[in-house]
């Protein structure tokens, strides 16, 4: 992803706002990190806040393995409200399976425009989601747990592709059109008899 060159990273207040975006089949479900309150960008979308809402740390890849990542909502039930869990595994996992997480980030330069946004949330990747999950934790304190692909995922499968910038971009996530210019000139073979810039 690049940066909006309209950005000013030299403002007196500089922030940044971590947005996730689900697209399951029951609607589109918009949710801000860390923070308490809720925030409207310049669309109008909404975005939910709260501190019990987590986000696990994007793991590398080592040895094959395809860290994921994990999306957590932790809370107290209300015996006096339908009980969430319940509606969640009546829906089943096919909800969000194989559909998109976007990952975003909105950038600020003064506090009110947390208020009154200048600028779009900015598109960092996208990943699948892969399973749902729940836990419970004595009488009330309930879990949801949101599993979802991570930046590497392809390192556990088959390469099945060739190092050029078309399978960059896959191996990304990246949009249409984004791509790394500096492997346009990556040999396509392991031998080529072909002289490498006139050497």
């Amino acid at each position: 992803m690049t940066m909006p060159s309209e950005y000013d990273f030299r403002s007196e207040n500089v922030g940044i706002i971590n947005l996730i975006e689900l697209d399951t089949t029951v609607g589109v479900f918009r949710f801000l990190l860390g923070d308490d309150g809720w925030f409207k960008d310049l669309a109008g979308n909404v975005w939910v806040g709260s501190r019990l809402i987590s986000c696990s740390e994007v793991e590398f890849s080592i040895n094959g393995s395809a860290p994921g990542i994990e999306l957590g909502l932790t809370f107290i039930q209300d015996p006096d409200q339908p009980d969430l869990i319940s509606e969640i595994r009546a829906l089943g996992n096919d909800v969000i399976k194989d559909r998109e997480a976007r990952f975003l980030i909105q950038y600020l330069e003064a506090t009110s425009e947390f208020f009154r946004p200048v600028y779009q949330p900015q598109l960092l990747t996208k990943r699948k989601m892969v399973n749902l999950g729940y836990s419970f934790e004595g009488p009330q304190i309930r879990r949801i747990s949101l599993q979802v692909e991570g930046p590497f995922n392809l390192r556990a499968k088959p390469v099945g592709g060739r190092y050029n910038t078309a399978d960059h971009s896959r191996r990304l996530g990246l949009p249409p059109g984004v791509i790394n210019p500096s492997l346009e000139y990556m040999p396509v073979h392991g031998v080529d008899e072909q002289s490498l810039f006139g050497l």
